[in-house]
């Protein structure tokens, strides 16, 4: 299996690369804990951040099934879903990192689930595609 590549997203004049991840371990022939993972790093720095989208009751991330893809979370009690894989996701999900401190000097870890909603406010929905539901 080939590296995973990460993407730019540049800021000021800052350099940003980051990716998507579905991450998990196994107990005998199980997979548990499975989760959505956003990793980024700033050029220069030897730190990074890690935005984790861990499953459990009410929170949905992919785990092979017919409702889920790739990069997908949702929260089922309302239906807010993300697409970690838009740029626009990630953008606000590095603004939420930086506005609470992470100078990427040091690695940190947020729960995906405490920022949802600022990040949904943040970004704007995407059109459905045809035959589609909408998800931002």
């Amino acid at each position: 299996m080939g590296r995973r590549r990460y993407r730019r997203l540049l800021v000021g004049p800052d350099t940003y690369r980051w990716r998507t991840a579905h991450q998990h371990r196994r107990d005998g022939r199980r997979l548990v804990d499975c989760r959505e993972v956003v990793l980024l790093r700033r050029e220069g720095r030897p730190g990074r951040v890690t935005v984790v989208f861990r499953d459990g009751p009410g929170l949905i991330v992919p785990d092979g099934g017919p409702y889920t893809h790739s990069g997908g979370v949702r929260r089922a009690g309302d239906d807010t879903t993300l697409n970690l894989h838009r740029p626009a996701v990630v953008r606000a999900l590095l603004d939420i990192a930086l506005a609470q401190g992470a100078d990427f000097e040091s690695s940190r870890e947020i729960d995906g689930w405490t920022v949802l909603d600022a990040v949904r406010e943040a970004v704007p929905e995407q059109p459905p595609p045809p035959g589609g539901e909408s998800s931002r």
